[in-house]
């Protein structure tokens, strides 16, 4: 695994971290200007990591210093990749509290997801990052990432997505 930070520690998510990850959540979904589709609740995250049958995981990074209260979260869970005919480990949230940037903890925890993903035996790890955050494009650039510009989200939610099903 990749080397650790010092001050910092690297560790699954517990119950007792939900407040937290929430919190810092919040504080992504302000950032990249998305409150109005914010919908977590410290109830719906227990269910997401810790249900009978999890959608994600979620790791968070906790100073050591007392009191080790969690300064970023990272969800993640795997995708599949039909013509490797193999899981891949997708990352869906990485946010660091920006009293912490700065410091390596990024490039740790694309190291440690890039190794969790080999020794899992997945065919690829990715994740999307927006167009105008810059700054995350050339991060993601410095350590390997490929961005694919001929490639496109698509997604439907809400209405749409009740209209689809033949429901609304």
């Amino acid at each position: 695994m990749a080397t650790p930070v010092p001050g910092y520690l690297l560790r699954p998510a517990t119950e007792a971290d939900i407040p937290a990850i929430h919190a810092l959540m919040l504080e992504m979904a302000t950032f990249e200007k998305l409150t109005d589709t914010f919908k977590a609740t410290h109830e719906s995250l227990r269910a997401s990591f810790f249900g009978p049958q999890p959608a994600a995981h979620c790791l968070v990074i906790a100073t050591e210093a007392a009191p080790a209260v969690p300064i970023a979260y990272i969800m993640w869970f795997h995708n599949y990749s039909s013509f490797l005919d193999r899981r891949g480990l997708y990352l869906e949230d990485v946010y660091i509290s920006p009293a912490h940037r700065g410091r390596g903890l990024g490039g740790w925890v694309l190291k440690h997801l890039a190794a969790l993903a080999v020794e899992l035996g997945c065919g690829r790890f990715e994740w999307v990052v927006l167009d105008w955050n810059q700054n995350a494009i050339d991060f993601y650039k410095h350590h390997g990432g490929e961005i694919l510009n001929d490639w496109r989200i698509v997604r439907v939610t809400g209405d749409a997505l009740r209209r689809l099903a033949g429901q609304a």
